[in-house]
This record gives structure tokens, sequence and C-alpha cells, in this order.
């Protein structure tokens, strides 16, 4: 075992788990007794219920911006009309995931409107610029455009508050700040989605800020620990086996990877809910000799669905044509001129940039941290890693 390493998937209390007993064994002498050997690889699944958190900490918990006429609260009346106060009290990860993406649709679509528009006056509708049939060109030049504009940046939103107040529009900054928010978490899904760990990777820094802007210190740190052990601690060989086991591909189809921590949770709800009996029979000892068959027991329903034509009847469900309901919402945010710019327009709530938030919060730690170690003494156990 000392010549090979083993990968822990899991949530951050296996992390803290797996501190706990590593800190209980520092004083071993080999570092197999130490247990080195162990390498906590953060699960994509709880790092993706963590960032749609995030988001709902911005944009829906704080009361005061629910009433803005701009606000993400006012697009959840109509894409969960009868969810609202759910929504804006603890909404489940599914819920909270498929509001982003489709809010995110119906802005993006005003914005195609408006640089269409802007680059022919004929096209004044989406239905009029695709039956002209743009060139790839065409599409990839107004994509661009369009990050340009309405995806908000720190740096542009810095020079724009260095100018008089009387030319800000926070109905516009409010808007940009929310694409860029959810552009974030939509490419990180399609990134798990295509097993492009290379995109998932990149996306670690703004979510460590968005991390720590809303209070979720844990992840903060163990993100930030996780990365930078990848970029410059773990040996070129470990990072290539530690990047290609983030995520797997149970099915081997295009667009299905998904992180193993899932796959982990899902075979947790086979052994510990659908299978674990029911009643009297339902014990810690009866899971654990059930636990051998639970594959047995998958295939013997998916032998009787396909004998009987019931092929994804019973586990799986078509996606809900959102198409009305996202063409009304972008009809919305069409009419509210959300993403027209205009000086001295003013919001009932101004969302601030929470990354450069926590960007400050980083910094100001990173101080306080650097003045703590001038004035400690270090002790030999310090140097023990």
């Amino acid at each position: 075992m000392s010549d090979h390493v083993l990968l822990v998937h899991g949530d951050l209390l296996t992390k803290e788990r797996l501190d706990t007993v590593g800190n209980s064994r520092r004083i071993e002498m080999t570092p197999k007794n130490r247990l080195q050997y162990v390498v906590f690889l953060p699960g994509f699944f709880h790092y993706k219920m963590a960032c749609a958190d995030a988001l709902w900490r911005i944009y829906l918990q704080p009361k005061e911006g629910r009433d803005d006429e701009n606000s993400l609260f006012q697009s959840v009346r109509y894409l969960r009309p009868d969810e609202t106060k759910k929504m804006v009290t603890k909404p489940g990860f599914r819920h909270m995931h498929e509001v982003i993406h489709h809010d995110l649709q119906a802005s993006m679509l005003d914005c195609w409107r408006l640089e269409a528009q802007s680059q022919n006056r004929e096209w004044t509708t989406l239905e009029l610029f695709t039956a002209s049939k743009p060139s790839w060109d065409t599409i990839v030049s107004i994509s661009h455009t369009i990050v340009e504009k309405y995806v908000a940046r720190t740096d542009t939103l810095d020079h724009t508050h260095e100018k008089p107040k009387e030319q800000w529009d926070r109905h516009f900054e409010n808007q940009v700040l929310r694409n860029r928010d959810r552009s974030l978490y939509v490419d990180l899904c399609q990134a798990m989605n295509a097993g492009d760990i290379g995109r998932v990777e990149a996306s670690f820094l703004p979510w460590i800020y968005l991390f720590k802007a809303t209070g979720k210190h844990k992840y903060t740190i163990q993100i930030l620990h996780f990365l930078t052990n990848l970029r410059y601690n773990y040996p070129i060989e470990l990072r290539n086996i530690i990047r290609m086991n983030l995520l797997c591909n149970p099915m081997g189809k295009p667009l299905s990877f998904c992180p193993v921590d899932w796959l982990v949770e899902r075979n947790n709800l086979y052994t510990k809910v659908i299978f674990a009996g029911t009643g009297p029979n339902r014990t810690i000892n009866h899971i654990i000799k059930q636990s051998p068959l639970i594959e047995v027991y998958r295939n013997c329903h998916v032998t009787v669905e396909n004998t009987f034509h019931l092929t994804h009847c019973t586990i799986r469900h078509a996606q809900p044509d959102m198409t009305k309901t996202i063409q009304r919402l972008a009809s919305r945010v069409k009419e509210k001129h959300s993403h027209m710019f205009k000086p001295g327009q003013s919001a009932m709530c101004s969302i601030p940039d929470q990354v450069a938030a926590g960007m400050t919060l980083m910094q100001e730690r990173k101080v306080s941290m650097a003045d703590e170690a001038e004035t400690d003494d270090i002790e030999p156990e310090d140097l023990i890693d």
C-alpha cells in the first residue's frame, strides 16, 4: 500500500472524518500508518449543489430584493407559480437547478434578439434571424458580443463605479451580474456532463470567491485546499490520475458523465431505500445481506420492463416542455428593458458583486493569517504535514 494511493470521493463530512483519523495518527513512523496514501477528492455532485445554494443565497434569500421588477423571484413567479413560497424558504437542489437554467435561457433569448437587431434591422425577431440562416461565423461573433456586453466583469463594474452615480444603471448591473453567475453555473453543469475536467477545474476559483462571500466557509477552504494540491503539491502522475477519476460515465454515452459521489448516492438509494425491506424486515443485517444483490434485482426489473415493452416508463420521465413558459418570461424581460443600459436608472435593491466581495474577504483573511504567523511561536509539530 505504500506504493499506491486510495482515492476517496465524498462530501465535506467524509473529508472531516478522514482529517480526524489522519490527525490522530500523525505520530506514527511510516506514511502507511499515518494513512498518507488516502487522497480525498471532493464529490462534484455535492459541489454542484453548493453552487446552486450559493446562488439561492444571493438572489432569493434576501427579502429586500424580491419586490424588484428585475429580480430572480419575479422570474420564479413565471417558472414555478405554485412554489414561490418554497423557493424563498429552502428549495431542493432540483428546483433551484431548473430555475437557474430556464431563467438564463429566457435572458439569453432577449440578448440574442437585441444583438441580431443591432447587426441587421430587418431581424426584429429571433424567428426572422433564424429564417435568414446566419453563418456560423456570425453566430460566433454575436456570442462573443453578448458575453462582452451582457455578462458582468469585475473590472468593468469597478470602472463604472468610478464615474458619478448619475451615470450608473443599477437595473442593468443587477441583470448582467445575474447573467454572469447563472452562466458560471450552467457552464459547470455542461462541463460535467461532457466530462471536460479542464473546464470544471477552471470553475473552482470564481466559485471559491462566491462561497466565501455567501458564508459557505467550509466549501471555500476545502475546494481551495484541493485546488492547491492539484496544481502545486501532487506529483504530475498523481494529478493526471485524479483528473481522470473525478467523473465517470457508467452508460458510456456522450454527454453522460456524472460525478462519482452521485453514483454512490444512487447506489445508497437502491441499497437503503428501494431494496432495504419494509416493516420489521428493514434492519441493518437485512440491508447488508441484500446489498450484493442490488444489481441482480435491477437487472430483473429491466428484463421485465423490456419484455413487456415498458422501456423507460417506470424509471425515466420525459423532460417538461418549457417552451411557452420561457417565451413568456423572455417577453417580460423584453418589456422591462433589462438589457438596455440607461444612465441614472435605479433599482429597489442593488445586488453586490459577490465575486469581488469574496476576493476582498480572501485577501483580508490572508493578511490576518500573515499577521498571526508573525506573532505566534512555531512549534515543531506545526511543521509536520
